[in-house]
C-alpha cells in the first residue's frame, strides 16, 4: 500500500526558500507536548513562573493561540521561516498552557469536605458496581447546603458551574433513583478536593482526574431527583451510547438461553461492550490483570481498526448500490461511498465514546477520504503528523492519556514497516508486523504499565487475528442488531443478537484460557522501567535494529541497549536497610530491604474492587526493583492492613508469612505462623526482632517490628495503643530513629511515656485524606513535636522513604506538573 504526492513547490521570496508546512506542524506538536513539562507553582494563585504567569493566563481563551496559528501561516506563506516556526511553537505553548491553566483555575480550593446542592447532566456511561454507582456530572448551577458555612459558600457558588465532579452512589435498596447517561439531576453531594495516592510507580490518578477534566469528587448525601433529557447532541450521544449498552447487555442475558456458561458469560459481556462501545464496566479484574500480564490490553480499546472496519463495510455497500439508483445522476459511486464512509466512521466513532485512537482514526479517515473527493493523494507519513496535530487542536489534554502515545505509536511503526510492501496480507509479513509492533512498543508499555510481558508475542499472534478478524466483527454485529432490536416490528432481532453474542462469549472463554495458561508459561517481568535516558536509548536502539539490512551499524545498536538491560536500582550495602511507608490511605503497608532480601510489614487495605495490594504494593515493589520477597509480616487481621495479602501472595506465593495463620484473608488453612515475642532474625547484617504483647483489644496485639542497622533503626507498630505501648515499654527495646506512630496517630496512641522510650527523631503517620475519624491527632501531633520528632504523614507528603536515618517524601520529590497543582492538601 503506496501513497504519495509531491510536494507543493515553494515560491521563493528574497531568495529564501519558504518553511514546508509539515514542518510547521512538527514545531507547533512538539511546543504543545513540551508545554507539559513546564513547571508549576505551588499555588494556584500564582500559576507559572515569573512574569510568564500573566501570558499563560491570557492563553486560558483559544484566541491567542489562535491567531499566533493564523501568523504563523501567513509568515510561511510570505517566506519568513524562521518567524513563522517561532510562532508556531510560541502558539503551541499557550495552546496546552492555555488549557492547564483554565482547568487549574477553575479547580475550587479547599481543604474539608463540603455539602452542596447541585443541579447538571450525567456525562458519559454511568459505572455500575454491585455496591456503588459512580458517574461524572456536568454542574449548571451549585448552592452551598449550609448557607452558614462560608467555606462551602466558596466552592458552592458560581465557579463550580461548568466544571465537572466524579461523584458515588453508595444507597441501595430502595433508596437507589435510576442514573441514566444525558439526563439532568438535582442532588445533595458532599464533595472533598482532589487528592490522589503518590508511590513509587502505580496509577497517577490525580493526572487521570486533571485529564478528565475532573475539579473535585464526592459522594451523594441522598437520592437523586431526576429533571429530565438533558438538550445538546452530546447529551443526545450520551442517551444512545446508554440505550446501546442495555441493548448490549439484554443480548448477553438472551445468549444464556442458549446454554451459555458463567465464564463464558463473563468474557462475552467484558468483550462485547470493550469492543462495541469502549465500556470496561463489565470487565472483571482478574481478566484486566490477564489481559496486562499477556500484552494484549491494547485490544480491549475501541482502536482504528473498528472505525475502518465499519467505514469499509459502509464504503463497499454504498458503492455496489449506488449506481442502481436513478438519484444516482452520473455523480461517481467513489466519490459517494468515500463520502458514507466518512460520516460512518464519526458516527461509529462518536457512539463508541469518542477516544483517542477513534478520534484518530476518524480524522486520518477524514483526510485520506476528502483526498478521494478532491483527488489528491497524500503521503501516510504527512497523514499521521496531520492527525497528530489535529487531535492535539481539538483536546489539548490528550497527551495525559495512555492510549494517545500507543495508538500513534503503532500506526507510525505500521507505516514506516508497510513503506514499500504491497503484500502486507502474507502470513509472514503479518508476523514481522507484530514482531515489529511489539519490540517497537516495549519502551513505551514498559514506561506506562511498568512491566514487560513475556507472554505478549505469542499472545498477540493469537489474540489479534481472533479478536480483529472474528470477535470485533461479531461484537459491532450485535451491537447492530440489539439496537435494530429496539424498532417496531423487529423483536425478533434480539434473539439474533442473543445467539450473537453466545458465539461471542465461547471464543471469549477460549480466548482467557489461552491467556492464562501463556502468563503462566511466560511470567511477566517485575523488573522496573529504567530512567528516561536509558528509555530513550532502548527505543532508538531497537528502531536501529529494526532497520532494512543496508542501514550500516545495527550491531553497535545492541550497544544502546545495555544501560535498560543492565542498569538498575541500586541495593543497600550490607549492613544498611532502606524502608518505604507507602501512601495506601487509611491503612498500612511498609516495604523494607536489605542488600539481598525483602520483606513488607502490612499489605495495604482492600475496599470493595480497589485492593491496594494489587494496585500500590506491587507496582512500588517492581519500581524500586525488589524482584522477590522473603517474608510478609502482619500486624494484625483488619481489612486495613490485610487487605492486600491475597494479592501480594498472588506474586510472591513463596514468601513466607508471619502475624496470621490461615484461613484469613486469602491464606489456606494452616498457610503461616503466629508472631511470637522476642523472635528475630538477621539479614545482611541488618537484625530484625518482633515483639507482640500478649493482652488488650486486637489492635493492642499488633505485631511490632524493630529493624536495625549500621546507622539507622525503625520501629513499626501496627495499631498499638496505650496498653499496648505500656506493655512494650516494660518487655522490648524501642529506641529507634524512626517511628511508625501506632493506630495512624490517633489518640489512643503514642503516649508521652512511649514517645520519650523510643527517642525518635522522625515520626511516621500512615493515614486516608480527610479520613472521617480524624486521623492523626492533634494532640498526638503535638506531642511529637514537642519531643522533638519531626512529624511525617502520608496523606500530605505521600510515600516516606527512610534512606540512613533522613526521610524523604514522595510528593514534595515529585515534578509540579499541572495536575498536581489543581488540588488542595490539607
Amino acid at each position: 500500500m503506496q501513497i504519495h504526492s509531491s510536494p507543493r513547490p515553494a515560491r521563493p521570496t528574497g531568495g529564501r526558500r519558504p518553511l514546508a508546512l509539515r514542518w510547521l506542524l512538527l514545531a507547533w506538536a512538539v511546543a504543545t507536548l513540551m508545554a507539559w513539562f513546564v513547571p508549576w507553582r505551588s499555588s494556584p494563585e500564582s500559576i507559572g513562573i515569573g512574569p510568564l504567569g500573566a501570558a499563560w493566563l491570557a492563553a486560558g481563551t483559544p484566541i491567542l493561540p489562535l491567531v499566533l496559528a493564523l501568523l504563523s501561516l501567513a509568515a510561511w506563506r510570505v517566506g519568513h521561516s524562521r518567524i513563522a516556526i517561532v510562532m508556531a511553537v510560541v502558539a503551541g505553548l499557550a495552546h496546552s498552557l492555555g488549557a492547564a491553566a483554565t482547568l487549574v483555575v477553575q479547580t475550587p480550593v479547599f481543604d474539608q469536605r463540603v455539602d452542596c446542592r447541585i443541579e447538571g447532566r450525567v456525562v458519559g456511561l454511568v459505572d455500575v458496581a454491585p455496591d456503588r454507582r459512580r458517574f461524572r456530572l456536568t454542574v449548571t448551577r451549585a448552592v452551598a447546603l449550609d448557607g452558614h458555612d462560608p467555606q462551602a459558600r466558596q466552592v458552592c457558588g458560581k465557579r463550580l458551574v461548568g466544571g465537572r465532579l466524579r461523584l458515588s452512589d453508595y444507597q441501595r435498596g430502595t433508596s437507589r433513583r435510576l442514573l441514566a447517561a444525558g439526563h439532568e439531576y438535582r442532588l445533595v453531594a458532599r464533595l472533598k478536593p482532589l487528592h490522589g495516592h503518590v508511590n513509587p510507580g502505580g496509577f497517577d490518578y490525580r493526572r487521570w482526574l486533571f485529564r478528565h477534566q475532573i475539579i473535585a469528587t464526592g459522594y451523594l448525601r441522598e437520592p437523586p431527583v431526576g429533571l429530565g433529557p438533558a438538550p445538546g447532541w452530546q447529551a443526545g450521544m450520551d442517551r444512545l451510547r446508554s440505550l446501546a449498552r442495555e441493548r448490549l447487555a439484554a443480548s448477553v442475558r438472551q445468549a444464556d438461553e442458549f446454554g451459555l456458561a458463567s465464564q463464558a458469560r463473563a468474557a462475552g459481556a467484558a468483550l462485547a461492550h470493550g469492543l462495541a462501545l469502549g465500556d470496561r464496566g463489565e470487565l472483571t479484574e482478574r481478566q484486566w490483570e490477564m489481559l496486562l500480564a499477556s500484552g494484549t490490553n491494547h485490544l480491549l480499546a475501541i482502536s482504528g481498526l473498528h472505525v475502518g472496519m465499519i467505514a469499509a463495510l459502509v464504503a463497499l455497500l454504498v458503492r455496489s448500490l449506488w449506481g442502481r439508483l436513478a438519484v444516482s445522476g452520473g455523480v461517481p459511486a467513489q466519490r459517494v461511498a468515500a463520502l458514507a464512509a466518512v460520516m460512518a466512521g464519526w458516527a461509529y466513532a462518536l457512539i463508541a465514546g469518542l477516544s483517542i485512537p477513534t478520534l484518530r482514526a476518524a480524522l486520518m479517515l477524514t483526510v485520506l477520504l476528502l483526498g478521494v473527493l478532491l483527488q489528491r493523494r497524500w503521503r501516510l507519513g504527512d497523514l499521521w503528523l496531520l492527525a497528530f496535530a489535529l487531535v492535539l487542536a481539538i483536546d489539548p489534554l490528550a497527551p495525559l492519556d495512555m492510549g494517545f502515545w500507543l495508538s500513534f505509536a503503532a500506526v507510525l511503526l505500521i507505516i514506516v514497516f508497510v513503506r514499500g510492501r504491497e503484500a502486507l496480507w502474507r502470513p509472514l509479513e503479518l508476523l514481522r508486523l507484530q514482531w515489529l509492533l511489539t519490540l517497537g512498543l516495549l519502551p513505551l508499555t514498559w514506561a506506562l504499565f511498568d512491566r514487560i510481558a513475556f507472554a505478549s508475542l505469542p499472545a498477540n499472534l493469537v489474540a489479534v487475528p481472533l479478536v480483529s478478524m472474528l470477535i470485533t466483527p461479531l461484537a459491532l454485529a450485535d451491537l447492530m442488531v440489539s439496537l435494530l432490536a429496539t424498532l417496531p416490528g423487529l423483536p425478533a432481532a434480539l434473539s439474533l443478537g442473543g445467539g450473537i453474542a453466545w458465539l461471542i462469549g465461547w471464543l471469549g472463554a477460549g480466548l482467557f484460557a489461552m491467556l492464562d495458561w501463556l502468563v503462566a508459561v511466560f511470567p511477566e517481568s517485575s523488573r522496573a522501567p529504567p530512567n528516561g535516558l536509558a528509555l530513550f536509548f532502548l527505543a532508538i536502539g531497537l528502531v536501529w535494529l529494526m532497520l532494512p539490512r543496508r542501514f550500516p551499524g545495527r550491531a553497535w545498536a545492541l550497544v544502546l541497549l545495555v544501560p535498560a538491560v543492565a542498569v538498575g536500582p541500586s541495593r543497600p550495602e550490607a549492613g544498611r536497610f532502606e524502608a518505604t511507608v507507602l501512601d495506601v490511605g487509611q491503612g498500612l503497608a511498609v516495604l523494607v530491604w536489605t542488600a539481598n532480601h525483602a520483606l513488607v510489614y502490612d499489605a495495604g487495605p482492600r475496599f470493595g474492587r480497589f485492593d491496594t495490594g494489587e494496585a500500590i504494593v506491587l507496582p512500588a515493589m517492581r519500581s524500586l526493583g525488589i524482584g522477590e520477597l522473603d517474608r510478609v509480616v502482619i500486624s494484625h487481621d483488619a481489612r486495613d492492613h490485610a487487605g492486600g495479602l491475597a494479592a501480594v501472595r498472588s506474586t510472591f506465593s513463596e514468601a513466607a508469612v508471619v502475624g496470621l495463620v490461615g484461613p484469613a484473608q486469602g491464606l489456606e488453612a494452616g498457610v503461616g505462623s503466629p508472631c511470637r515475642h522476642g523472635d528475630g532474625w538477621t539479614w545482611d547484617g541488618v537484625r530484625f526482632e518482633l515483639a507482640r504483647p500478649p493482652f488488650g483489644s486486637a489492635n493492642d496485639r499488633s505485631c511490632v517490628l524493630r529493624v536495625v542497622g549500621r546507622t539507622t533503626s525503625l520501629l513499626l507498630t501496627g495499631d498499638t495503643e496505650s496498653a499496648g505501648e505500656s506493655w512494650l515499654r516494660r518487655q522490648f527495646d524501642l529506641r529507634a530513629d524512626v517511628v511508625l506512630a501506632g493506630h495512624h496517630g490517633s489518640s489512643t496512641s503514642s503516649t508521652a511515656a512511649f514517645i520519650e522510650a523510643t527517642g525518635a527523631r522522625h515520626a511516621l503517620v500512615s493515614a486516608g485524606f480527610l479520613n472521617r475519624w480524624g486521623h492523626p491527632s492533634p494532640e498526638v501531633v503535638a506531642r511529637w513535636r514537642a519531643a522533638g520528632a519531626t512529624v511525617w504523614r502520608t496523606d500530605r507528603h505521600g510515600a516516606l522513604r527512610i534512606v540512613s536515618g533522613e526521610v524523604g517524601a514522595s510528593r514534595g520529590s515529585s515534578w509540579p506538573f499541572a495536575w498536581r497543582l489543581a488540588a488542595s492538601e490539607p
